[in-house]
């Protein structure tokens, strides 16, 4: 199926979104040169990306090395409470990602919790089934989320078309060597090693990556001279800022659809070779590694005439024995919300975690959505 002329991803566009990536989106001047593009154009490329494919560029923060852990929640409501559970999950205020879902379960939702407070997040999902606003809670912690990027790995030039080839990823998945990116390994702990002018520039950095640094220390109240200090030797030397998020609907007009699957491994060695081959893949928006188990998380954009052959390639990995076991549900995009760090409840360099808040602000939730049915 081919996209409609008035939004036809060209060459010359993944091109773009391949540079803004690997190069960043903060100084197109210097993107331009590297792409060999002049400048005028680079600019026209993004704006038709922004205003036909909704380009977006974020910033990925590496939570790990700001003291919070990231668990991934799948939460089954019961039929007709879909919306309650949605508004439910919100109710702690560290929540990052929301999403109703079809199938089962209904909800998906990501936190970053403080690093200590695991025990009290887990008590606080655990209200959930206790006060009937969910049937079932699954809850995983997880590794800091690796971004993929949109690349021309699958992208033909000459008909200016997306080609799926299934059979070659397969061969490539079990061949596969390379080394998994910090962000997919098991931290050893959680440090804190920004203070509150860092969380700050992350959090900015997190909604718009080309924020001009001179907007941060406006709006903060400090010299640019110490804004810059602390972007460049805490934020960016202490690996606080994972990378540039680049965010295009590069499949539009092939009717694609957002799904999240949790794929389980036999052993490390075949989730590290399945991991790295999907590191260039244009299906693949974001991945996280379970803590502690051979499983991950894969956040996937497809056409959906895709989806039957890669479920189907994926149940060759299974026959192979390469793959143990996967789920997946589709996600509604149109019910999902993305919030950055909860940046004001930092204060005196650490996390403050209300846990007693959090169970009566649910509470609170549950009573008026019972009274609003």
């Amino acid at each position: 199926m081919k996209s409609s002329k008035q939004n036809k991803l060209h060459s010359i566009d993944v091109k773009v979104l391949e540079g803004l990536a690997l190069h960043g989106p903060r100084n197109t001047s210097k993107l331009a040169a590297k792409l060999n593009m002049p400048s005028g154009t680079l600019r026209y490329r993004i704006n038709y990306l922004r205003s036909h494919f909704s380009l977006r560029l974020l910033g990925s923060l590496y939570h790990t090395y700001i003291g919070l852990r990231k668990v991934v929640v799948f939460a089954e409501s019961k039929p007709g409470y879909e919306e309650n559970l949605y508004r439910c999950l919100k109710s702690n205020d560290y929540w990052l990602y929301v999403s109703q879902c079809f199938g089962t379960p209904k909800c998906l939702a990501i936190y970053g919790i403080p690093a200590g407070k695991e025990k009290e997040f887990e008590e606080f999902l655990s209200k959930l089934e206790e006060l009937d606003m969910a049937c079932t809670v699954k809850f995983f912690w997880s590794t800091c989320f690796q971004n993929v990027n949109t690349t021309s790995a699958w992208f033909d030039d000459p008909s200016e078309e997306w080609v799926f080839p299934w059979d070659s990823w397969v061969k490539e998945v079990l061949t596969k060597k390379g080394e998994l990116p910090y962000t997919l390994k098991d931290p050893e702990d959680y440090p804190q090693r920004g203070d509150w002018i860092d969380i700050m520039v992350l959090k900015e950095l997190e909604g718009n990556c080309t924020v001009k640094l001179k907007e941060i220390a406006k709006m903060l109240g400090i010299s640019l001279q110490r804004l810059r200090y602390h972007f460049e030797n805490h934020v960016i030397k202490e690996k606080m800022f994972e990378g540039h998020q680049i965010v295009a609907e590069h499949f539009k007009g092939l009717s694609a659809e957002t799904y999240y699957f949790r794929f389980v491994f036999k052993n490390y060695e075949n989730f590290a070779k399945f991991a790295c081959s999907l590191m260039n893949k244009p299906f693949v928006r974001v991945m996280g590694k379970v803590y502690g188990r051979n499983q991950l998380f894969v956040q996937v954009y497809l056409p959906r005439r895709q989806l039957r052959n890669f479920i189907e390639t994926l149940s060759k990995l299974v026959r192979a024995g390469f793959l143990e076991t996967y789920e997946y549900v589709i996600q509604d995009l149109v019910k999902t919300e993305r919030q950055s760090i909860s940046y004001e409840f930092f204060k005196g360099n650490r996390w403050v975690y209300d846990h007693k808040k959090y169970l009566e602000k649910l509470q609170s939730t549950v009573k008026r959505s019972l009274q609003v049915a």
